[in-house]
């Protein structure tokens, strides 16, 4: 019975009238790219203040709202009937979509809302309606505002009407790409997946950056790096998506006769400096980072002032504020925590007591050591890699 998806926006609408349009445009580019990918087809693409109405086949409509809930920028979808907005025929078709939905014993509440051009207020319209589907039942279904075995919503606008159950929460923010390109060191751990998700969310593309430390790391390490960004390809509405994988081990390899204690430091520098030169072959805006301060031996104040000295692009951190209970909650959220969440050894190289309050002689032996032959020696061994989109 369902004809047409609403979906609905809100930073955007609160743009000026000229970011909101590109935005608005964006959005609508996003959508398309994402039900492509899924394979879902759809008739027309209609946008309204505020409002984007696709319309498809009632099979299809549910998957759509489903599918689009993971698209940045959108705040909700729904699948729903659109019909006329005369209230007559508002009050017939709610009451068969009552009849479709409600049972004996249940309870339920209208919620409208209208334009204000429209002549009925939206509370008049709940009465009525209320009223209305209470007959139809004979009394057998009952009114409960506060929480109802069944909402049933009718949004009234300018030419037509529509009525829907259901809301089904997407995850707002910016539209991707609308802010620009971004390069990501993704270590396949939870605190870089939920930093590229945040910046993501932000309107950035990303560019992911996965240092393999292979002969260093296990290949269990390996795989949950590439199952994580498998996880962000999904977050993607592009239809082309790749990750740049650096062979950081084989740097390691080269790099001998240092204290040891210092290994932590060289090997975030490397990583900085690749990011550094990606971000200036891709046209990107800076680097992103899932460091939280204090949370590891590199991640201490002192190790991040001296290592953003490094480059000279800015560095990006997401979740630099958070602990590990918060971005935990987070990734558990958003669904990344069973794919990066696992307790896995990813670097054998760890010192036993690496530097954590790393001074200006520090940063002189660090630049010493990552020269710019090393770093571009890694840059022709790196590989770029598509990711595929999977259903």
């Amino acid at each position: 019975m369902f004809n047409v998806v609403i979906v609905r926006y809100g930073e955007i609408s609160v743009k000026s009238p000229k970011v909101r349009k590109r935005m608005e445009k964006a959005l609508v580019e996003n959508i398309r790219t994402k039900l492509e990918l899924d394979k879902l087809s759809y008739l027309n693409i209609k946008k309204e203040k505020g409002r984007i109405f696709i319309y498809s086949s009632p099979e299809e409509c549910i998957k759509i709202a489903n599918s689009l809930s993971r698209v940045f920028g959108i705040t909700s979808t729904s699948y729903a009937i659109e019909v006329d907005n005369d209230f007559n025929t508002i009050i017939d078709e709610v009451v068969k979509f009552a009849r479709k939905i409600l049972r004996e014993n249940m309870s339920f509440a209208i919620r409208a809302r209208r334009v204000k051009s429209y002549k009925i207020t939206s509370k008049e319209i709940e009465r009525v309606l209320g009223e209305k589907v209470l007959e139809e039942f004979k009394n057998k279904v009952k009114v409960n505002l506060e929480r109802p075995d069944v909402t049933i919503y009718v949004e009234v606008r300018e030419k037509h009407a529509y009525i829907f159950s259901n809301l089904i929460q997407g995850v707002g923010g910016l539209p991707y790409g609308v802010e620009g390109k971004v390069v990501s060191l993704i270590s396949g751990g939870v605190d870089s997946a939920v930093a590229s998700w945040l910046i993501m969310k932000r309107g950035c593309k990303i560019i992911p950056v996965y240092c393999n430390l292979e002969p260093y790391t296990t290949k269990e390490a390996i795989e949950r790096a590439y199952n994580v960004l498998r996880w962000l390809r999904k977050w993607t509405p592009e239809k082309e998506f790749y990750a740049y994988i650096v062979p950081l081990g084989y740097a390691h390899s080269k790099i001998k006769n240092i204290d040891e204690r210092m290994r932590c430091l060289i090997c975030k520098c490397m990583m900085y400096k690749i990011a550094e030169k990606i971000c200036l072959l891709e046209k990107a805006k800076g680097i992103v980072t899932g460091e939280s301060i204090g949370q590891v031996a590199s991640q201490t104040l002192d190790n991040l002032f001296i290592l953003s000295r490094c480059i000279k692009f800015p560095i990006y951190r997401p979740v630099i504020a958070l602990d590990k209970n918060e971005i935990t909650e987070l990734a558990r959220k958003i669904g990344v925590y069973e794919i990066a969440g696992k307790a896995i050894t990813t670097c054998l190289l760890t010192p036993k007591y690496p530097i954590t309050h790393a001074s200006e002689e520090h940063l002189e032996k660090i630049r010493k050591v990552v020269t710019n032959d090393l770093i571009n020696e890694l840059l022709q061994r790196s590989e770029k890699v598509t990711l595929t989109y999977n259903i």
